[in-house]
């Protein structure tokens, strides 16, 4: 069984590998690039990015057996927050980078990872503690 969800994993990063540069190359288009955001969400995660971000993080976290599920879908909320700023959506970018904050904060407090390039304390120093989402 670890072996499997080894693969699983190193597959899902992979595709994630795959997909960001082509997110980055098509962000000036919003219907595309949200699209290959979803596409590799479903492929990387088995799941679907519009449900994983409609829950709270510490919810969705639950649902994931290993910490970098929680970071591969922190990623894909931070391109989307990217796509959100480069269409002049402010409010929505900052909702999705709080959100991909959150995720990598409750991943940390589940799986007991020490802290992932320092994101949750830049977090908490420029805007202060994150509140659950209403």
């Amino acid at each position: 069984m670890p072996v499997l969800r080894h693969a699983f994993l190193l597959n899902a990063v992979q595709e994630l590998g795959r997909s960001v540069s082509a997110i980055l190359r098509t962000r000036a288009s919003w219907e595309e690039c949200l699209g290959l955001i979803r596409e590799t969400c479903t492929a990387s995660l088995g799941m679907e990015f519009e449900t994983l971000t409609r829950f709270d993080a510490r919810s969705v976290v639950g649902l994931f057996t290993h910490p970098e599920q929680a970071r591969i879908l922190a990623r894909l909320v931070d391109e989307r927050a990217r796509l959100f700023e480069a269409h002049g959506r402010y409010a929505e970018a900052l909702e999705d980078s709080v959100y991909a904050g959150q995720l990598l904060a409750c991943s940390r407090a589940r799986f007991g990872l020490p802290r992932d390039a320092r994101a949750a304390d830049v977090l908490e120093r420029e805007a202060g503690t994150p509140s659950p989402l209403d």
